[in-house]
């Protein structure tokens, strides 16, 4: 059930925000974004999927540029939690409005300030210090990110981040709007083997690399029947490793191509990278 967003208290609002930050903080919980798909209208495609890593975990993405926006985030090496709908404390975006000389969001016919969040918060690795740091990922359109509102309410967003020390990166849809975009939504389903697949996948591909050596110019499909068939699994089967191995990285290929099984291993750019 969603939030009631009529009428909209402060108190009510604040309820929403404690739940959401001890979610944050407290490792029994498991993490629940401010906003979830089923709380506000949007005229995007929202999305429910399953966490990259946590089991019972549901990501809540409100369009389809913030699902790719997603799939990117997540296959960084660098990156080591992502935050969807990161709630924004309320004294601190009010204070930053007016700082800064801007009418801050309110929730229609009211004068109640709403929360803000931001798309994306990260918990990123730093190689040169070994430690953790954050960095927020807001995701816009184009021409939206240039309608005035939509730039004051960015501002908000990147005061706080200022003033926390948290890196921000503005993520704009024309650049993840891309061939590798759909590539990596097909692949999200294939990112953990089932557990009898396991053991299966450690001999299906060296059979497969040997397959790619032996003749890279032929149809993907092909080689992947191949290595089905020298390991001793079905098609569907092997088609599965495959897959999984290409979120993991296992195999590469050029991502400006589409991912189709038809086309030669050559056209696609597949070479093994273990």
């Amino acid at each position: 059930m969603g939030k009631r967003l009529k009428g909209v208290t402060l108190t009510r609002q604040r309820n929403w925000y404690v739940a959401h930050r001890e979610s944050i903080e407290r490792d029994e919980l498991i993490y629940e974004p401010f906003w979830r798909t089923e709380d506000i209208p949007s005229f995007g495609v929202k999305t429910k999927i399953p966490h990259f890593e946590i089991p019972y975990r549901i990501v809540h993405l409100l369009s389809q540029n913030e699902l790719w926006a997603y799939l990117e985030l997540i296959r960084n090496p660098l990156v080591i939690e992502v935050y969807e709908q990161y709630a924004l404390p309320l004294e601190e975006t009010l204070a930053s409005a007016e700082f800064l000389g801007v009418k801050h969001p309110v929730y229609p016919g009211t004068k109640t300030p709403i929360i803000q969040t931001i798309d994306f918060m990260c918990d990123m690795y730093d190689l040169e210090t070994g430690s953790s740091y954050q960095a927020a990922f807001p995701v816009k359109q184009p021409e939206d990110a240039m309608r005035y509102r939509t730039a004051e309410k960015l501002a908000l967003q990147e005061a706080y981040c200022v003033t926390k020390g948290i890196h921000y990166e503005l993520l704009l849809s024309d650049k993840l709007r891309t061939v590798k975009s759909v590539s990596l939504e097909c692949l999200y389903r294939h990112r953990k083997l089932p557990m009898h697949y396991a053991r299966v996948a450690d001999r299906w591909l060296p059979n497969f690399f040997g397959c790619l050596f032996d003749d890279r110019h032929a149809r993907t499909a092909h080689l992947v029947d191949r290595a089905s068939n020298a390991t001793g699994v079905k098609y569907e089967t092997g088609v599965t490793i495959f897959y999984n191995a290409l979120w993991h990285k296992k195999i590469e290929m050029n991502w400006l191509k589409p991912l189709k099984l038809e086309m030669a291993a050559s056209d696609l750019g597949l070479y093994p990278n273990v």
